[in-house]
């Protein structure tokens, strides 16, 4: 028999290989064949878990009067808004037989421009998310809408001879004018009552700082279209906020050099943390988040403004 080369090397390594594995199976007092019996089982118990001996039952039920303007298979766009901590953004929404499926944002809102977030596209999976609550929840445990409803009333009737005393109200963040109506017409109602908003990614130092500057609580708007240099102090502006998808498009038509844009505009970002705002900035400066009050109130001094600092940033 004829052997190549290439055989001839490589039986050696194998059978040396093959002896080192059955030195080790012996030294743990197993046999070649104990192990390929226990590799075998593995197997097919491997297998079987991906296996279901019955499919559950599942029914189509057609419509018993189908909608006119609903065809299988066709799709349907129409215009919603979606709202994070209390601000909307405008989208276009594509719906299969009454199921949303994709978002796309709507080029006649001002906050999107026909953009969207990625909070907006995880909107999505968050609808299909199987472990979102089915139904309502008593201290953990699965409550049916007919059960809500009973207890419910027989807790509010409780508060009408106390004025809503121990009655407590608490929500994400509402901007819809109609919810809000209805809220306040509960309140008046039962006057004691308290009506919370919490949201856990707020803005509230955002407020509490145009409070501090202009007396009232005031929402900035910045328009970034018309900004030759734009200085970011620990402000991811193009990534989070309210209207970071308008303000990335306003951005972005500032840094496009054209006839009527001959330069583009400038971006100094100062930040204690990495972000995708800095990432793109022309000159970034990592600080200490110890530090960058003393850049604030050097920029400020720089610009002839009161409150700031003669110490330099450098």
């Amino acid at each position: 028999m004829t052997m190549t080369r290439k055989q001839s090397q490589l039986e050696p390594v194998t059978d040396r290989h093959r002896r080192a594995y059955e030195q080790l199976l012996n030294s743990h007092g197993a046999t070649r064949r104990d192990f390929l019996k226990l590799l075998s089982a593995s197997i097919a118990f491997a297998g079987l878990t991906g296996c279901r001996v019955r499919q559950p039952v599942e029914k189509i039920i057609p419509y018993v009067r189908q909608p006119e303007e609903i065809i299988p298979g066709k799709a349907q766009f129409y215009a919603t808004a979606m709202t994070l901590s209390g601000y909307a953004m405008g989208v276009l929404a594509e719906s299969h037989e009454g199921r949303p499926t994709k978002l796309e944002g709507n080029p006649n809102h001002p906050a999107s421009l026909g953009a969207t977030d990625v909070f907006a596209q995880a909107s999505i999976l968050d609808l299909y998310d199987p472990d979102r609550s089915q139904s309502p929840l008593f201290q953990g445990e699965s409550r049916s809408w007919n059960q809500f409803a009973g207890e419910f009333r027989q807790a509010i009737a409780k508060q009408r001879g106390n004025k809503g005393t121990g009655l407590r109200i608490l929500t994400e963040t509402i901007s819809s004018p109609t919810l809000a109506d209805q809220l306040q017409q509960l309140l008046k109602v039962f006057p004691e009552a308290k009506w919370q908003q919490y949201e856990p990614v707020n803005r509230d130092n955002v407020l509490l700082g145009a409070q501090m500057a202009y007396g009232e609580f005031v929402e900035t708007i910045y328009h970034f279209d018309k900004a030759k240099i734009v200085v970011a102090l620990d402000a991811d502006f193009l990534m989070c906020g309210p209207a970071s998808v308008r303000y990335s498009r306003d951005f972005m038509s500032r840094r496009r050099v054209r006839k009527d844009n001959p330069e583009m505009s400038r971006l100094y970002v100062i930040e204690t943390t990495p972000s995708n705002t800095g990432a793109i900035a022309d000159h970034r400066f990592s600080v200490k988040p110890s530090q960058l009050e003393t850049y604030t109130r050097a920029i400020a001094v720089a610009f002839g403004l009161s409150g700031g600092t003669t110490v330099s940033a450098a």
